[in-house]
């Protein structure tokens, strides 16, 4: 292991095994690699070290600049990663039973009743299985936008080199001048991403009543070339054990509910979660959920496009896993409890990871 003959190929590219020690450090921030000298002679091969080079521009010195292998598909190049605090959403406050008796069409066990169109109803309502009337949330599918970073970025063409860009005006901007990134484009659960977070409980059960306001455009955005065509969405609970109007199927959405991939701007859909594990059985039980958008065909145009939220699943029974450290399993967590019925978790941290290249208008991805 300590053999540096094994680290350093006859042809001066970089081994494997020094990419994966590398990838260990964060695969973006190696930088050590070139203040040791190891990657140098790859780099100086490459041109990167040149006066125009990658590095040299980006950076005084080699400990702090970015490393990049292969053939550098990401532009622009993100000169300070890591420094945005993690976000950790709160949990969501659902709607109170005044509020949400007053809409127009409340959520509710009858025919029609679970959607828009008024042609579905829950296949299994809460009391059939001995639960509780379920706490209902409200959130609306909005065009919006969001920040991936807060870093200073270089445009680089797919040699690894500065190149061009432009402002927001199409004006052109001389290579090797740092940017700041505009927002991104998002469709989001409220407008946010990650979008809400619903802290549940298995035996409380959930209404989600999800509204497609996303033909709605207060703030003039350039929709971009991804995402449903028809603005449409269709959200699925992952791994959730839900009844099939309320799973986001578009099988059977296209036969029922919307008949259609999606359900369109202007609709709603109420997505009844039981928070039951399938057939009763506590071994079917799990912890951490998503939510995301599963439309036909556009499903990953969606998610990517921001269609996400969280909702971890906490179980009361024996106070096994209740957010308490005190009890049960005894994982990381101070549970605060909240007169609508919502809590809060301190300490215990959900952590997403969301893989995206950003588009800076130069490099083709």
């Amino acid at each position: 292991m300590s053999d540096q003959s094994t680290n350093t190929p006859p042809d001066g590219a970089l081994s494997r095994r020094l990419l994966l020690r590398v990838g260990a450090a964060g695969m973006t921030g190696a930088a050590v690699l070139a203040a040791r000298g190891i990657g140098v002679p790859y780099l100086s091969q490459r041109g990167l070290l040149s006066a125009d080079g990658a590095f040299a521009a980006t950076a005084t010195a080699l400990g702090d600049v970015l490393f990049y292998v292969e053939s550098f598909p990401t532009s622009p190049l993100l000169l300070a990663p890591f420094h945005d605090i993690l976000p950790i959403p709160a949990a969501l406050a659902p709607a109170s039973p005044s509020e949400f008796s007053r809409w127009p069409d409340p959520p509710g066990p009858g025919q029609g009743q679970q959607n828009s169109l008024r042609n579905q109803r829950h296949q299994i309502w809460c009391d059939q299985i001995g639960s509780p009337d379920p706490l209902v949330y409200k959130i609306d599918v909005l065009l919006r936008t969001h920040a991936f970073t807060t870093s200073q970025v270089l445009p680089i063409g797919p040699d690894g080199k500065p190149t061009i860009s432009f402002d927001p005006s199409g004006n052109r901007v001389a290579a090797g001048v740092t940017r700041a990134l505009p927002a991104s484009t998002i469709y989001g659960f409220n407008g946010t991403f990650p979008g809400p977070r619903i802290n549940a409980e298995y035996g409380k059960p959930v209404i989600v009543r999800f509204a497609n306001r996303l033909d709605e455009n207060p703030m003039g955005l350039d929709r971009q070339d991804f995402g449903s065509p028809d603005w449409s969405f269709l959200t699925h609970l992952h791994n959730g054990h839900t009844a099939p109007e309320s799973d986001g199927n578009p099988h059977y959405s296209m036969r029922y509910g919307p008949q259609n991939t999606g359900y369109a701007p202007g609709m709603w859909v109420d997505n009844l979660y039981l928070n039951w594990p399938a057939g009763g059985d506590d071994r079917e039980k799990q912890s951490f959920f998503w939510f995301h958008d599963h439309r036909m065909d556009h499903t990953g145009s969606n998610v990517y496009k921001g269609m996400v939220g969280i909702y971890p699943i906490y179980d009361p029974k024996n106070g096994l896993d209740m957010g308490d450290e005190r009890q049960g399993l005894r994982l990381p967590g101070v549970r605060t409890n909240h007169s609508d019925g919502s809590f809060d978790v301190d300490y215990d941290v959900p952590l997403v990871f969301f893989d995206c290249r950003l588009d800076d208008g130069v490099t083709t991805h």
